[in-house]
């Protein structure tokens, strides 16, 4: 491990980006990439927890550099002027950071890691950018299949069979005291629109045509996601491309509140980004110069 820096910068082509730049103290291959780390949801960019600040710290730790910073209009970035959607806003910031970190470290490839919103841009940008060489979606994009549906149908048996169901049962004939308030009266702040689960396919598969990375974990919080082999049968393969990682935590919550969840996802992260792109060491690249 070695020991890294820190630097505050103002970026992108309306000046009004805000990021933190972590760096290993010792040089590295610039051929390897950097990593990017974005908001999740209406989140400042230090992540739920500060997951964010732990997982470029642990990487910077390890020799990458990282850039964790905050989408336009949210944390300390200033809003974009335009009317683009959403979506296409966090594609334009995340193209305006890569190109940031291109002028000031010489690193023009990279990883990006999103947990839930924050899969929207970095899919797309997975598909379309060529610098993207690696990706981790973290309770992304998830699709109902066969197995999922027998596994619901299951736990509402299993549910319908719990004594403590009839007891909520009967409190609500009974008027018990206070209201609960249903889901569908609950107003949206903002609303994710998933892809087509066939272009979802077809997007997976251009990854892995161009040699991208991909590691991809769900929590036990995760919408339509219930059981270890989804991704594969959503993808409709037996075995996964030696490209593609899959992970399910079904233990673990999906803003990773336990201190021993946030280490996991640290050190698995850390450990993927390792072993997926290796680094050259400066006295390496100077060896192989002479």
């Amino acid at each position: 491990m070695t020991s890294a820096k820190e630097r505050v910068f103002t970026f992108g082509s309306h000046r009004g980006l805000v990021g933190v730049l972590a760096e290993p103290a010792e040089r590295t291959d610039p051929a390897v990439p950097a990593v990017l780390l974005y908001n999740v949801g209406l989140n400042h960019r230090v992540g739920p927890y500060r997951l964010n600040v732990d997982i470029a710290r642990h990487l910077a730790a390890a020799g990458y550099a990282s850039l964790r910073f905050d989408l336009s209009g949210l944390g300390d970035s200033v809003a974009r002027a335009g009317a683009r959607s959403e979506i296409d806003r966090g594609m334009a910031d995340v193209q305006d950071a890569m190109d940031f970190v291109t002028a000031k470290c010489g690193i023009s490839s990279f990883v990006l890691v999103g947990l839930c919103s924050g899969v929207d841009p970095g899919h797309r940008l997975s598909v379309s950018d060529v610098r993207v060489k690696g990706a981790a979606f973290i309770d992304g994009y998830s699709y109902e299949t066969p197995g999922y549906r027998l596994r619901v149908l299951l736990e509402r048996g299993r549910k319908l069979l719990s004594p403590p169901r009839y007891f909520s049962w009967l409190n609500r004939r009974l008027g018990a005291a206070g209201q609960s308030l249903e889901i569908g009266d609950i107003p949206e702040i903002f609303d994710r629109e998933y892809p087509p689960v066939d272009e979802f396919k077809r997007d997976v598969w251009r990854m892995i045509e161009r040699d991208m990375q991909l590691l991809v974990i769900n929590t036990g919080n995760t919408w339509f996601y219930n059981y270890a082999g989804q991704f594969k049968d959503i993808l409709g393969i037996r075995e996964l491309p030696r490209q593609v990682e899959v992970d399910y935590w079904p233990d673990v919550d999906h803003v990773f509140t336990a201190v021993a969840h946030r280490q996991r996802l640290v050190q698995r992260l850390g450990g993927w980004v390792q072993c997926r792109f290796p680094l050259v060491r400066t006295e390496a690249l100077a060896n192989v110069a002479s």
